[in-house]
């Protein structure tokens, strides 16, 4: 019986010897563990494993592959805005034409990369299209960015720049020559239009006829650029003529005759200095043997202001 037992006990040893080796053989060499498995074990079931560091010379390479790849990234208008607000802001709200060309339409480069950053008027508004271009020096006059806000007070000599646009002005007053002719532009006009307070009025400079009398009332007689050639409506009040002739004024209210009830422009009327004829008004009211011994009203009727004397 014992003998029966060893026998047992020997044959289930050597097989279970034997299993070991066909799975060893099976598996083959113990392999080692993976990295990924030992970055898990390191880093817990629950956390990210770190990557692993690059070596210096990885690095290097890395950022030279990055330099040679990276390219200029183009501007747009709307990049201009984040350095240049206030600039924008003019352009925006005074940029006149400019406005349409917006920034990218001048500045078509940007340092440092850039060199030709500020471009030529003459680019744009080319001399010979019209003489106000050939004029030198456009910026001591021009802010680009505001083109028509001209502030002629920093300016010496600004006539010889206005009359290449405004020929007619200049005709004005070479045709009917008077002290304002003599003066430049900028005496009057601080800046560029006719807003508010971009010129002097008459007032500034002049004392009124009267003085209740307005800048309007002044500009029913006097044109600025011709002044002393005085032309008006029939609006005109006696008290305007009567500042200046204020004798004849005086006369023709004491005559107590029919003119007297007249307002001068009946009379004198479109331009200063018109002196009617008494038939414009009166025909021939005496019989013809009257008016052929006397052909000429005033040598009876001395003074049309006082037709008693």
């Amino acid at each position: 019986m014992k003998k029966v037992l060893f026998s047992t006990v020997i044959v289930g040893l050597v097989t279970m010897v034997m299993a070991v080796m066909v799975l060893a053989t099976d598996s083959g060499p113990e392999q080692p563990p993976s990295p990924e498995k030992v970055k898990m074990e390191v880093a817990g079931p629950d956390k990210e494993a770190a990557p692993p560091k690059a070596q210096p010379k990885q690095e290097e390479a890395k950022k030279e592959a990055a330099a040679d790849g990276l390219k200029p990234v183009p501007l747009s208008n709307e990049d201009c805005t984040k350095c240049h607000f206030a600039i924008v802001k003019e352009l925006d709200t005074n940029g006149a034409a400019h406005k349409d060309v917006n920034c990218l339409g001048c500045h078509e480069e940007h340092p440092p990369e850039g060199k030709n950053v500020i471009p030529s008027c003459s680019d744009c508004h080319d001399p010979s299209e019209g003489e106000h271009f050939k004029i030198k020096g456009c910026t001591s006059c021009h802010n680009p960015h505001e083109p028509l806000q001209v502030d002629f007070t920093k300016i010496d000599e600004a006539k010889s720049a206005c009359l290449t646009c405004h020929q007619d002005k200049g005709e004005e007053m070479k045709k009917h020559p008077s002290a304002h002719s003599e003066q430049d532009c900028n005496n009057c006009h601080t800046g560029h239009g006719l807003g508010q307070g971009q010129y002097q009025n008459c007032l500034d400079c002049h004392e009124g006829h009267l003085s209740e009398m307005k800048v309007a009332d002044c500009l029913k007689c006097h044109k600025p650029h011709s002044p002393a050639d005085v032309a008006y409506g029939d609006d005109i009040p006696v008290q305007f003529c009567a500042s200046c002739h204020d004798e004849l004024a005086l006369t023709l209210v004491k005559s107590g005759s029919k003119h007297a009830d007249m307002t001068c422009v009946e009379c004198h009327d479109s331009t200063h200095g018109n002196i009617p004829s008494c038939e414009d008004c009166h025909d021939q009211p005496h019989d013809k043997y009257i008016h052929d011994k006397f052909p000429k009203c005033l040598d009876c009727h001395r003074d049309p202001h006082n037709l008693a004397k």
